[in-house]
């Protein structure tokens, strides 16, 4: 997989995937929206399990669903 740019907001991400998993989207919205996370990004990350940018190779969306 490839390194993340900017690791202040792949931390956010992966904070906002697990608030997700545990209680849920509108939480995980929350929070990434208190950190100034673009609503793009964020409905991106939250609507599917699978690829969550273009550059993921296949095997790295594999990870996530497992």
């Amino acid at each position: 997989m490839r390194l993340r740019e900017n690791t202040r907001l792949a931390i956010a991400i992966q904070h906002a995937i697990l608030i997700d998993a545990t209680v849920g989207a509108a939480h995980a919205w929350a929070y990434l929206s208190a950190l100034d996370v673009p609503q793009s990004t964020i409905l991106r990350v939250l609507s599917c399990t699978g690829q969550r940018r273009a550059s993921d190779p296949q095997a790295a969306r594999q990870l996530t669903t497992e």
